[in-house]
């Protein structure tokens, strides 16, 4: 996990990704928070909600850094298959002739998890339709395809410590602004509860 941190930051650094010092802040709060790791397996007719903070960066004609903050609902349709139903928003703020960019999604998809130990790594893939607004372009709603690796850790019997890392392509127009199609990647730290 350390090391999927360390490439997201060295990718934004070498990009010449503009953020300001209280982005820089979160980041270093951030890193320090997940260095214990993160785990935890939603198993059959089981669930639970999870949500948290994160970093957002935003490849729409130059990279730009942001944040976000999502929440999850899953259920076990087996021990290593859940169903995810996921809301998302991140806004990235105004930098050189761009505005803020905000952007809030929700998405729908299937996450595997492979149960080792305490430590439980889980891939997430999903579709999603997402409603940017900003950025120097007209508002917009796309429809994308969502792909996320990540961890959880469990705390205890009923709460779990996240990382998730995900990458969102908007690919297809539904309405608003023609352009660029939007990419964003985020990382965040969940906090949940498994019922």
């Amino acid at each position: 996990m350390v090391l999927a941190v360390a490439v997201f930051v060295a990718v934004a650094v070498a990009d010449g990704v503009e953020s300001p010092p209280l982005m820089r802040l979160a980041l270093a709060a951030l890193l320090c928070l997940i260095l214990p790791a993160s785990a935890f397996a939603v198993g059959q007719g089981e669930s639970a909600l999870t949500g948290g903070p994160g970093l957002a960066l935003a490849f729409e004609g130059g990279t730009r850094a942001g944040a976000g903050a999502d929440v999850r609902i899953l259920r076990g349709l087996s021990d290593s298959w859940a169903a995810r139903l996921g809301v998302q928003a991140t806004w990235v703020p105004a930098t050189g002739g761009k505005g803020a960019t905000r952007v809030a999604a929700q998405a729908l998809g299937l996450t595997f998890a492979a149960d080792i130990f305490k430590l439980v790594p889980f891939v997430d893939l999903g579709v999603l339709v997402a409603d940017i607004r900003g950025g120097g372009q007209e508002a917009r709603q796309r429809l994308g395809g969502q792909f996320g690796i990540g961890a959880d850790y469990l705390v205890t019997s009923h709460l779990t410590l996240s990382l998730i890392g995900r990458l969102d392509y908007f690919a297809l127009r539904l309405a608003g602004a023609r352009g660029q199609t939007p990419v964003q990647a985020t990382l965040a730290l969940h906090l949940g509860h498994v019922f």
